[in-house]
C-alpha cells in the first residue's frame, strides 16, 4: 500500500457554496451520486468543511428544515486534506485515527479529489482479484 493516494483517489469538481441550502446539498450528492461534498466559501473558493451523509443523518434527526439550513450550519469543519504524493497506508491509518470516511485530496489548497473508505474497499478488491471493480 505504497502507492499514492492520487492513484484511487476519485476527481471531483463537485462543491456546495457555504450558503447552499440542506436541500441543495442533498439534490447535489443525488445528481452526482456521491456521499459526500466539500462545503467552500465563496468568492475565494476554500474549504471550509465537508458533509457526508451522517451529517445529512444527523441534521435529519434533529428535525432541521431542508430550505431553511445552510451547508455552513451543518458540516463538519476542516475535513482532513492530504496530499495527491501521500501513500494509501498513510491515509488509511489517518482515516482510521480520525474515524472518518471522506479525506480531501489537496493540491496547494486547491481540491484534486475526494478518497472514501469505499475507494480503499475498491483498491482491496482489485488487488486481490487482479480486475478493476
Amino acid at each position: 500500500m505504497s502507492k499514492p493516494i492520487a492513484s484511487i483517489m476519485r476527481t471531483q469538481a463537485t462543491t456546495v457554496a457555504m450558503d447552499a441550502t440542506l436541500a441543495q446539498v442533498e439534490d447535489t450528492l443525488r445528481l452526482h451520486h456521491l456521499s459526500a461534498v466539500p462545503v467552500i466559501e465563496r468568492p475565494r473558493g476554500a474549504v471550509l468543511g465537508i458533509i457526508s451523509a451522517r451529517d445529512l443523518a444527523q441534521a435529519h434527526h434533529d428535525k432541521r428544515k431542508a430550505g431553511e439550513v445552510r451547508a455552513w450550519e451543518i458540516c463538519s469543519y476542516k475535513p482532513v486534506e492530504v496530499d495527491p504524493s501521500a501513500s494509501l497506508s498513510e491515509v488509511a491509518r489517518l482515516m482510521v485515527a480520525r474515524d472518518i470516511h471522506h479525506v480531501l485530496v489537496t493540491d496547494n489548497k486547491a481540491i484534486v479529489g475526494i478518497v472514501s473508505a469505499l475507494d480503499f474497499v475498491r483498491q482491496f478488491i482489485e488487488e486481490d482479484t487482479g480486475n478493476p471493480s
